[in-house]
């Protein structure tokens, strides 16, 4: 056997021999020190020792956790009863009678379930002499937006500039358009928008303005500065309509490509994507919950988008109609459509054909038509409705308290194509975008009209400062089992339930 595995095994066996003998503790110097070592390990470990209801670590974070979630449940029932109790001490110290009482309790909890209608209508007033316009644009402007703080307002127009008004001081304070290329210079980098601009939206917040348009993409720009922040690409065709949900950041588009999408502004990203339609989707209408209200153009249905549940209603039954157009949301179980046709209907969830049809909303042409209803919008959570058609008049509506009647109380002149309505959050004014052009092209042209952004005043006959705004009526976001289908009572022949179907299938979906 060769030398070196005789070495190799003789110093194994001397060093454990050592190791033996160091721990046997014999009188050697350096023994004694690893024994003093040892022997101070032994003490940290004593001092350290685990007793036995403490060798479980998870199960003592787990006992601890119960112990946490038991205070915690307690916690919200607390909670709860002194929330309860100081709505009820507030209520009680306001009114008088036990009626008062439960009708305040009533009203609260329609709120949370975003149901709650204002009854605003019999006291609403457009203060016309007070009318302020401004002509910023070149060309027939197409979409108004207010801020939430109702002190500006943001509007777009067919010569691709975005205009930001204010509305105290009367002055445009900032306008984000495309600069010519001058002949010989070198072109400059710009982020505004090619051709036509559809669509402006604020974010609740009041931190961004997102715009959209013929270019395809969803631009988002700083509210204070009008510095570009970001631009989102996914559709593949115009973008014709853009809305924020109520409180959120949450936005939705809507295309030619016949697509809705859903961004997170926060995050700067698509969120979901949502198909369904057989033509362009026209508009969007949303408020504090993810239901989202879409109309299809010319395949004549609207339909409701639940987000969350990744299902579609569709909703149908007006056989003349052309085309569907505008869509503006009532509450969270109702919304309104205006059509090519004319007429302006009423619709509830739970139906699939309209609760009421109003015919010929704004009157007839000289061919016997009803005129184009162009721009629809709603006070949310209340009775009152604007309408715009192509002939200049913007009305007033009052929806009843069944939703089975539309009365008009209201009318005033701007000449041109109203192209869009959009009542101020607070619900203190209203402004409208008219001009000489329809907003879907330019074969249609009032020579007479003039291309204005018009803000009119509304008062309150009442003189009552509890006037409908996002924040009250927009309270509660709890919603309501969207399992549970039910049939609306009235005095309709149809009792028609709609049906649920997912994002990705046909025009009748499969049935759920």
């Amino acid at each position: 056997m060769p030398s070196f595995f005789v070495k190799t095994t003789g110093k194994k066996k001397v060093q454990g021999g050592r190791k033996r003998k160091q721990i046997g503790g014999k009188s050697d110097g350096k023994s004694d020190e690893l024994a003093a070592k040892m022997t101070r390990r032994q003490k940290l470990m004593a001092a350290t020792e685990i007793h036995s209801d403490e060798e479980d670590p998870f199960a003592r974070s787990a006992s601890g956790s119960e112990a946490g979630s038991d205070v915690e449940y307690e916690d919200v029932h607390e909670r709860n009863y002194r929330e309860a109790k100081n709505l009820l001490e507030k209520i009680q110290s306001s009114v008088a009678t036990e009626e008062e009482v439960s009708e305040k309790l009533r009203d609260d909890a329609l709120a949370k379930t975003g149901t709650l209608m204002k009854r605003v209508a019999d006291v609403v007033e457009l203060e016309d002499d007070l009318e302020i316009s401004y002509k910023a644009h070149r060309l027939t402007p197409l979409c108004v937006a207010f801020s939430p703080d109702a002190n500006y307002v943001i509007s777009s127009g067919k010569e691709s500039s975005i205009v930001k008004y204010n509305v105290k001081t009367r002055k445009v304070v900032g306008v984000i358009k495309r600069t010519k290329k001058r002949a010989g210079a070198p072109e400059e980098p710009t982020h505004a928008h090619y051709g036509v601009i559809y669509a402006v939206a604020v974010s609740p917040d009041q931190k961004f303005i997102a715009s959209g348009g013929y270019d395809q993409i969803v631009k988002i720009w700083n509210f204070d500065s009008l510095d570009h922040i970001k631009d989102l690409s996914g559709h593949r065709g115009p973008i014709f309509s853009l809305a924020f949900q109520l409180r959120t950041n949450n936005l939705f588009s809507s295309s030619q490509d016949r697509s809705v999408k859903m961004w997170d502004i926060d995050q700067l990203g698509l969120v979901d994507t949502m198909y369904g339609h057989q033509d362009g989707v026209q508009q969007i209408g949303v408020l504090s919950k993810q239901r989202v209200a879409t109309v299809g153009g010319r395949d004549r249905t609207a339909r409701l988008w639940k987000v969350e549940d990744e299902s579609q209603l569709m909703f149908t039954g007006l056989s003349n109609c052309v085309s569907l157009d505008c869509v503006a949301m009532i509450n969270e179980e109702h919304f309104a459509t205006g059509s090519a046709d004319g007429s302006i209907a009423l619709w509830s969830f739970w139906k699939k054909r309209p609760i009421h049809v109003r015919k010929q909303a704004h009157g007839q042409e000289t061919s016997g038509n009803g005129r184009w209803i162009v721009a629809l919008a709603v006070l949310p959570y209340s009775d009152l409705l604007a309408s715009g058609s192509n002939e200049g008049e913007l009305k007033l509506w009052k929806i009843a308290e069944n939703f089975r009647t539309l009365t008009p109380f209201f009318s005033y002149t701007i000449p041109g194509f109203i192209n869009s309505i959009n009542f101020a959050p607070n619900g203190k004014s209203i402004v409208v975008g008219a001009g000489k052009e329809h907003k879907d092209g330019r074969w249609w042209v009032d020579r007479e009209a003039r291309n204005q952004v018009v803000i009119l005043p509304i008062r309150y006959t009442d003189e009552s400062d509890d006037v409908v705004t996002n924040g009250e009526m927009a309270s509660g976001t709890n919603s309501m089992s969207d399992g549970v289908k039910g049939i609306e009572s009235g005095d309709s022949d149809d009792d028609e339930v709609v049906s649920e179907t997912d994002y990705e299938g046909e025009d009748e979906g499969k049935e759920e």
